[in-house]
Formats: C-alpha cells, structure tokens, sequence
C-alpha cells in the first residue's frame, strides 16, 4: 500500500470503524452500570428526603410521597418497628402485595418482602442498603433500597428495573442499521476527500520526478492558497532557480565551487551571531565583487555604467560599515565598555526636537502624524543614547507603516517613570515573533528583504541601551497597528 490516497481511505474508514465499536461497547457494557448508578443515587436523595420529613400524614407529606412515585414509578414503603403499615405507595404493584399478603402473614408476619428474592445486596451505611430483588409475581426485576430512618421507622423504595439487556438489544440493532447507513456515506466521502486531497499531492511528485532529472519545463498547477497551493508555486520558484542556476552553472563552475567550499568551512564553524553576520553580509559582498569585476574588465563602456558601479560598491560599503558599527554598538553598551554619560533633560523637547528631524520625510511619504505631550518633565539617562532609542523606532515606524498612512508619538506619566510610545498602523503580529524582534538580526519578514536598509540590529540597539540604563521597553499590538515603547526615570528634584 505505497498509494498515499490509499493510506487515507483506509485510515479513515479504520477511524469510523473504531469509532463505532466503541459506540457498541459503551451501550452494551456501560450503559446498565450508568443505569444502576443513576437509580443508587436517586434512592438516596427520596430516603434523606422522608428521613427529614416530620410526619407522614401531612398534606405536604403526602404531596411529596405522590411527587417521588409519579416522577420516578417508585413504590414507597413506611412501616414501625413492628411492620405495621405507615405509609404504602398507591400503584399498582401493590396488587402484588395483596396477591401474596396470605403467604405473607403465614410465613412471616414480620416481613413486607416476602415473595421476593434477593439476588445481590450492598451496604451503603449502618442503617440503609441496596438490594437488587426478583419478584416472581410480575416476572421482573426490582432495585430496593431498605433501611431504617432517623425516627426507628422501617422503610422500602422500589423501582421495577425494565429489562436493560432487551433495550440494549434493541439499541444495538438500531445502531446497527445507523452505523451501517453511516459507514457507507463515510467511505463515500473518505474516497472523494482521499482522491481531491492527494491530486495536487500526485502531480507534484510528478512534476519532481521530471525536476529530478534535472527536466525544469513541466511547472505545477496551482489550484489553491492552502499549504499544498503554496507547495505548488514554491516548486514552481524553486523550478525556475534551478534552471537558472542550471544555465550559469558552467560559465561559473570553478567559482561555484569556491562559495561552496567557503560555505562548508563557515557552516562548520559558525555560530548564531555569525550565521546572522554572514547572512546580512553576503548581499552586499557580491554586489561590490560583481561591480568592481565589472570595472576591471571595462565591462563598463560609459561614464555613467562606470559611476553607477562606483556609486553601488560605495552604498553597499557604507551599509557595511554600519552594520559593523552597529554591532561594535551592541557590544559595548551590553559589556559595559561604553560610558554611559547621564544627563537631565526635558522630555518635551527632546522628543519634538528629534521627531521634527523626520517631518520632511513623513510628509513626502503622505503620513498623517500627532505627538501627545505632557506638562514640562526632567528626566534623567544619557541623551545620546535615547536619541538611538527614539529614532530606531521612528525609522521603523516610518518604513513599516501601511496604507492608511498613520504614526502616532504618546508621552504619558507612570508614577515615578515617563513612558514614550511610537505607534504605526500596520497589521498585527503575533505574540510569538514579538518577542523575538529585539533579538539580533531578526525580522519578520523571513525573507530579510533589503528594500529598508535595515539589517535588524536596530531594536537590539534599543534593547542594549535601555538594559544598561535600568529601563524597561517592549512592543505590543494595538487598534490597526503597533506600538513600540521605553520607559525614563523621572529626574527626583
């Protein structure tokens, strides 16, 4: 069975089939247990109920004795110490009673039960217990719970059990025919589920087979936005980059060959720090390596090709160089190598001041924006430092910002501390990647796209920084956005 369509069908109706055995089994050995168990419990409730009541002749007394025997067809029986009669349920089955009330005064004057034989019985206390009973008369079964009340009186509850197993039979059949009905419509439905499910599956592995042998024309039908969809058009991109690859791979063997061996040997080596390092590293490297090869081999026939590779090799170096800075940033705020230099300052113009270095560029890109300022505030940290703080997250909300276009900057005061938060309207992220976003390098977008610039060192700047000041930071989701925030100590006077 190597059909991953025939696995399915056949674990699915395996499932059903289970599932209806276990139907059939809790019926048939469950069911009469529940049963007994729900009567034992009912028994207990009516005893302590006529062992609270005061007398048995009273109207009340009498409404609750025709209350018991209507809702349950119990058949309740109160005797004295001297089985004479107190209270007898008014039904039917006292016929039985009357039927052998000769035998009962010649054998037994003493016992309201005769006629009756006990099949098992069970103490539930000193003063009561439970006894299942075959009454030969009406050729039935009874529970009985007898005992003796509070007041010395003798007391019998019986319940005529219907025949249990017959029903069960009779349910057993019945679930039968369903489960037959059922089981039917479920494989029905376990082969078009098996068959539309593995459809995609099949022609993918077809369509791997031939990429197998490096065959990169047949692409994959997409035929949904589900992971088997996607799979699909991963295979497709991934089809069109091998050929690529496929295309080039002679023209630049011996150079394929070198990344490769350098690769094995970083892989080897390299930890978390330096993997993410060599990832942000490796965009940039090739683009300068491509350019200045360019340049060598005068494959630039203009001024302008010329300065555009120069123009490149010199961008692409001074991202370079502020990622190295940002890491020798990092470095020394988190082992303490920088000085901090404290210093107190307004809250107010701090803000304002660094947010106006950003209006040109928040009002080119057509984003409505507010700063919500406080009373006039000193607090106390290193200026330097939380202007990084405060810019990183203006950069961010700036870049990530969506279409609606929207950054909000919110001073509040907490007590003793001053809370800055940046909002920006974007789509929310989950709890998860939230907290990783001040780990270094890390963005949420898997693909680290460089369209931003950004190497994702920014908010493990912030996260150094305020770890050396004390301070707490964080990130949460908010109303169609999120919003990034630190936290100032308020300078005491």
């Amino acid at each position: 069975m190597n059909s991953i369509r025939k696995k399915l069908f056949f674990q699915i109706g395996l499932l059903i089939i289970i599932l209806i055995c276990l139907l059939f089994f809790a019926n048939t050995v469950l069911f009469e247990k529940y049963y007994t168990a729900i009567q034992k419990e009912m028994f207990i409730e009516y005893y302590d109920e006529i062992n609270d009541m005061e007398s048995y002749d009273s109207l009340d007394s009498i409404e609750k004795f025709v209350s018991m025997e209507r809702t349950s067809n119990i058949e309740i029986d109160i005797r004295d110490d001297k089985n004479k009669m107190i209270y007898v349920t008014s039904q039917p089955m006292l016929n039985r009673n009357e039927h052998i009330k000769s035998e009962a005064t010649s054998e037994n004057p003493n016992s309201s039960r005769q006629g009756i034989d006990e099949i098992t019985s069970e103490y539930i206390n000193n003063n009561i217990r439970y006894v299942i009973a075959h009454d030969p008369v009406f050729f039935n079964e009874l529970m009985i719970l007898e005992g003796q009340l509070d007041n010395g009186n003798l007391i019998e509850l019986k319940l005529p059990i219907l025949s249990i197993q017959k029903n069960i039979s009779i349910i057993n059949r019945f679930l039968m025919i369903i489960s037959v009905v059922i089981f039917i419509i479920a494989l029905g439905f376990a082969y078009v589920l098996s068959k539309y499910f593995t459809l995609p599956i099949t022609e993918i592995n077809k369509v791997t087979k031939r990429m197998k042998n490096l065959d990169f024309d047949t692409v994959c039908e997409v035929l949904s936005n589900d992971e088997i969809g996607q799979l699909s058009e991963n295979i497709n991109e991934m089809s069109v980059e091998l050929s690529t690859a496929m295309n080039s791979l002679n023209s630049k063997n011996d150079q394929l060959l070198d990344e490769i061996s350098e690769k094995n040997r970083l892989d080897e080596i390299r930890k978390t720090l330096l993997t993410n390092v060599a990832h942000e590293l490796k965009t940039p490297l090739a683009l300068m390596r491509g350019y200045s090869e360019a340049l060598k081999l005068n494959i630039a026939t203009s001024k302008e090709k010329s300065d555009f590779y120069c123009d490149v090799i010199s961008d692409e170096t001074s991202k370079m160089n502020q990622l190295v800075e940002s890491l020798l940033d990092i470095n020394q705020v988190e082992f303490g190598d920088k000085v901090l230099n404290i210093e107190p300052f307004e809250i107010n113009e701090f803000i304002t001041t660094h947010f106006n270095k950003y209006i040109k560029i928040i009002e080119e890109k057509n984003i409505t924006y507010t700063v919500n300022v406080i009373k006039p505030t000193m607090v106390s940290a290193d200026p330097f430092m939380m202007e990084r703080v405060f810019t990183n997250y203006i950069t961010n909300a700036i870049n990530y910002v969506d279409d609606n276009l929207n950054v909000q900057i919110t001073i509040k005061e907490l007590n003793d501390i001053i809370r800055i938060e940046v909002y920006n309207t974007c789509e929310s992220i989950s709890d998860n990647e939230l907290d990783k976003l001040w780990d270094d390098f890390y963005k949420v977008d898997k693909a680290r796209t460089r369209d931003n610039g950004g190497h994702g060192l920014g908010l493990s700047i912030v996260k150094a920084i305020q770890e050396a000041h004390n301070n707490s930071y964080g990130v949460k989701n908010s109303e169609k956005g999120i919003v990034f925030w630190f936290e100032l100590k308020i300078l005491c006077n």
